[in-house]
């Protein structure tokens, strides 16, 4: 019996009705045959099977688990450049979750900005714009992933995007959460939004655990302040404006690595002099091939001068990732309160935690 029948020859007046106009009731096997003592639990045994394994293959694909069940920790050949340290961590599958994140349909919030693929505006609320919320929308045929922690300057102010979102194809417009990180500039006119790169792994702490406002405000007078740019509208980006802490020896050195690699790669956690600055895990390999240099440049921007060449063992990434991704119920425990994780449509697309 097939799928088209098993609709038809539901046992319900439908059967006969369909029957009928076949004029063949006694002929026809499908509507007879659910009458015959057992069949009828045969056939939704079947049935039941059928949508049981379904469900099975579909929650394997769709709810991809960032666990140790489907990843794997390179602690012995973790990628080294000047003070920056990264320990690869690879999906089992040779897949890397790309059932739903087909490579190449995946790209970066800068390349799409770059390209005018995706427009940036200001939204309204109750009259007036709304300070955290962020129009975008997507005018290419792929889809657009927009990283928690990146930056777009100009508007009336600069804004910070406050999560990890997939902007998908056909979308006519997506509203998404931001942070100023400007407060002492509102600009009665609009200026275009540009890309003005990626938070440091400081201020991203902030957004991907406090979520507040006046904590972001707060770090960002930190670090302005530390660094001797300190600037009458309090503007971030003032930090990054040569990109002088992006080292770009160890920036193609990074990308050669990822690029000569066949791994299907879920993230990575970095490390620099003693400590561990994060980790990030993705989706998919593709989700974490658009990212990679958002990360690098996130990361090369954390390093401090106290920092010194990487220390940190194997041994202690190990005991960090072991309290976050051996089950599903500890991770949600431990990124409660040391990181987040970001989902599209059920699926975890990108995790970022922190050491304690």
């Amino acid at each position: 019996m097939n799928i088209a029948e098993a609709d038809i020859c539901s046992g319900t007046s439908l059967c006969a009705e369909k029957c009928s106009e076949r004029k063949s009731v006694r002929r026809n096997n499908c509507c007879h045959a659910l009458r015959r003592p057992g069949h009828k639990k045969m056939y939704f045994k079947n049935i039941y099977l059928l949508v049981a394994s379904l469900f099975i293959i579909n929650s394997k694909s769709i709810f991809a688990q960032l666990t140790y069940t489907h990843l794997a920790v390179q602690y012995d050949t973790p990628w080294t450049c000047g003070k920056l340290q990264l320990f690869p961590i690879r999906f089992k599958d040779i897949g890397g979750g790309e059932n739903d994140f087909a490579k190449g349909s995946i790209i970066s919030f800068e390349q799409a900005l770059r390209e005018g693929k995706i427009s940036v505006k200001e939204t309204k609320a109750g009259g007036g714009d709304d300070v955290g919320l962020l129009e975008v929308r997507n005018r290419s045929k792929k889809s657009i992933l927009v990283n928690s922690g990146e930056i777009v300057a100009g508007g009336r102010q600069d804004r910070i995007f406050g999560g990890t979102s997939i902007i998908t194809p056909g979308e006519r417009k997506t509203v998404l959460p931001v942070f100023c990180v400007e407060k002492g500039r509102w600009d009665k006119k609009r200026k275009a939004f540009r890309y003005a790169g990626s938070a440091n792994s400081q201020l991203r702490k902030e957004i991907n655990i406090s979520k507040k406002q006046n904590k972001i405000w707060k770090e960002i007078d930190r670090q302005l302040i530390a660094d001797g740019s300190q600037n009458t509208t309090s503007a971030y980006v003032n930090l990054y404006k040569s990109d002088s802490k992006i080292d770009s020896a160890c920036l193609a050195f990074f990308n050669k690595k990822m690029m000569e690699s066949d791994s299907a790669y879920a993230g990575f956690v970095a490390v620099t002099g003693n400590r561990i600055i994060n980790c990030e895990l993705f989706g998919s390999s593709s989700l974490c091939t658009a990212s990679f240099e958002v990360m690098l440049k996130s990361y090369m921007r954390s390093i401090t001068a106290n920092d010194g060449p990487p220390k940190v063992s194997g041994e202690t990434v190990k005991k960090f990732l072991n309290k976050f991704l051996e089950t599903e119920a500890q991770q949600k425990q431990y990124l409660s309160k040391h990181g987040s994780l970001y989902t599209s449509n059920g699926r975890a697309i990108h995790l970022v935690a922190y050491d304690e």
